[in-house]
Order: structure tokens, then sequence, then C-alpha cells
């Protein structure tokens, strides 16, 4: 393959080795391409970071306020109630956990108190030295 090199006597790189004309620089075609994609692309870029800092439609401004409540807050015996359903949720939960806490105790100690294996199998690592 030859070498293309430019007026200074460097070599051209591979991405340039189509786009040489016979002195060694850039045709004068090329040279408007290039630009318009350049342009073309720095103005893709610019578009691309306003659009992603322009307000959005879906977040509410700071100042805005919330619509008014359609339903009306709950009464004394209504919070008493779900207060009620609440605790009762709580002790249920917290009785069924120390269940399983206790079984899985007494697992254990029936684990540990299990015969030990037969014996003669060799522990990991390499054989005792004589």
């Amino acid at each position: 393959m030859g070498e293309r090199r430019d007026r200074a006597g460097r070599l051209g790189g591979l991405a340039t080795a189509g786009v040489m004309d016979a002195t060694g620089g850039m045709s004068l075609c090329n040279r408007r391409t290039a630009r318009v994609v350049a342009g073309l692309a720095l103005g893709a870029a610019i578009a691309a970071l306003l659009a992603a800092c322009s307000p959005g439609a879906d977040y509410p401004s700071i100042l805005d306020k919330p619509a008014p409540r359609a339903d009306q807050t709950m009464n004394p015996d209504q919070v008493k109630q779900a207060t009620d359903a609440l605790i009762s949720d709580r002790n249920r939960l917290s009785s069924d956990a120390q269940a399983s806490q206790q079984a899985s105790q007494q697992a254990a100690q029936q684990q540990a108190s299990a015969p030990a294996a037969t014996g003669n199998t060799r522990p990991a690592g390499p054989a005792p030295k004589p």
C-alpha cells in the first residue's frame, strides 16, 4: 500500500486516506461536507442539552398549592378503630416472629445434641506429615 503524506511530510491516517486529493490535502467538496456534518452534530448536541434542561409538564411548580381534599378527615371513632386495628396487627406479627424464632432455636439445639459423624473422614487440607 502506498503511504500518503501531507504537505509537511506527515503520514495520513486511515480515516483520511479516502478524502485526500492529489496534492495531499482535503478536497473542497469534502471540506464542505465535513463542515456540514460537524455543524449538524454540534446542533444536535446543543438541542439535546436544551431539551434535557427544559421544564417538563410532569412536574408542578414549586409555588403551586395542592387541590383541596375531596374527602373529610377521619372522625375520632374512625381514628380509634384504625389505631386498634394497627395495634392488633402489630401484636399478631410480633407473636408470629417470636414463635418462628423459638422454633429455629429448638432446631439448632437438636442439631447440636445430634451425634457427630463417624469420625473416619480426614480433615480438609494437605495430608499430615509423618
